[in-house]
């Protein structure tokens, strides 16, 4: 955030792995969101481009209106399906890799951290993780086979402004890891990232329940969409293997969220169940 003569404005500088296509995917998910009002208006350079190089670095810069406190999870919930919506039409010129992808089998990836790695704290976690995927985690070819939208990829309350000017409005920034993915996935990570983990098993149900009473009555979510979501949601956090530091320094090291990460995890877990049958039972 860099705070001007004019007023605030949110300045994106896209990391050294993003190329060329995935800058430009991101700035015209944003564009495309801030259209509809879901997403503060990109500030174009004098070339008309969303982006632009300054010393080899990437950034885009949008206007922003000054923050309120973080949106409540339903408000988050309503949100976050008129995004999705609005991501229906998403048509974009610059086609990439997706950010989020899951290996086949999920385990892959883990699979070749441990046989590259000696160092045992690694690989304790690892071996937790792939007992995660052994007893719940969703097949790669469910995951291929449930229907794939275009998605923000990191929709989390910290990626969500509520404007103090305007009642209320709700604004998504950081579209960089913006992906073609199941949505369902997103929808609970979402959840996940806007409740503490160590809330109490019937404020869970509650919270849970009208969060996705909120999506639901914005867009619907399928009968097989919801029977799936927990597990969907367990098989790519455990799956995931960006946040791991090796002692070849393969990954980028990412320690608390990592942590968080494995205390999430843990307490989704615990509660997989309630969960599930929420999910079942949620009407709008």
């Amino acid at each position: 955030m860099v705070p001007t003569s004019q007023g605030t404005l949110a300045v994106k500088r896209f990391g050294g792995r993003f190329d060329a296509a995935r800058t430009r995917l991101a700035a015209e998910a944003h564009q495309f969101a801030a259209i509809a009002g879901l997403a503060p208006p990109v500030r174009l350079t004098l070339s008309g481009q969303l982006t632009t190089k300054i010393n080899d670095a990437t950034y885009m810069i949008t206007d922003y209106i000054d923050p309120a406190c973080p949106p409540e999870s339903t408000d988050f919930a309503v949100a976050l399906a008129a995004l999705h919506v609005r991501l229906e039409g998403f048509r974009p010129g610059s086609l990439c890799t997706d950010f989020l992808e899951l290996p086949s089998p999920p385990a892959l990836g883990l699979e070749r951290i441990l046989r590259r790695t000696q160092d045992k704290a690694c690989r304790e976690v690892i071996g937790w993780r792939l007992r995660i995927l052994a007893d719940y985690g969703l097949e790669s070819k469910t995951v291929a086979t449930t229907h794939h939208s275009w998605i923000h990829g990191d929709a989390r309350p910290d990626n969500l402004l509520t404007t103090a000017r305007t009642a209320g409005r709700h604004l998504f920034i950081d579209f960089d890891q913006v992906s073609r993915f199941p949505r369902p996935y997103e929808v609970v990570r979402g959840y996940v990232a806007s409740v503490n983990p160590e809330l109490p098993a019937h404020l869970l149900d509650r919270t849970f329940r009208s969060y996705l009473g909120a999506y639901h009555a914005i867009t619907p979510i399928s009968a097989a969409d919801r029977a799936l979501m927990i597990d969907l949601y367990i098989t790519v956090q455990a799956a995931e293997t960006r946040t791991f530091t090796t002692p070849e320094g393969e990954i980028r090291g990412m320690h608390a969220f990592a942590g968080a990460r494995h205390q999430r995890l843990t307490w989704i877990i615990k509660h997989r169940d309630l969960l599930r049958r929420v999910a079942e039972e949620v009407r709008p």
